[in-house]
């Protein structure tokens, strides 16, 4: 018998030392998501850092709904691009 959180597995990868640390030091660029809560955020997210074990990455949004996350409602789960000027 499958356990449940496999057959619903993210289509992403677990975090590497250097992304966990680009993590924690809130550099912006990537997805990052908590499996726990089933969530996405942006590197440079203002909420608190996930338990390491519970952080995938993800090459896009579209990945991590596809994964069934949804995006965080404090940073909106993408960089807002820079205005032109």
């Amino acid at each position: 018998m499958t356990a449940p959180a496999q057959e619903n597995a993210p289509a992403a990868q677990p975090l590497g030392d250097a992304e966990w640390q680009r993590l924690l030091a809130r550099e912006r660029g990537g997805l990052y998501g908590v499996v726990t809560m089933r969530i996405y955020c942006r590197f440079g997210c203002p909420s608190r850092p996930p338990l390491r074990r519970n952080a995938v990455v993800f090459d896009a949004p579209a990945a991590a709904e596809a994964a069934g996350f949804r995006a965080c409602k404090r940073c909106g789960g993408w960089p807002v691009s820079q205005p032109a000027g």
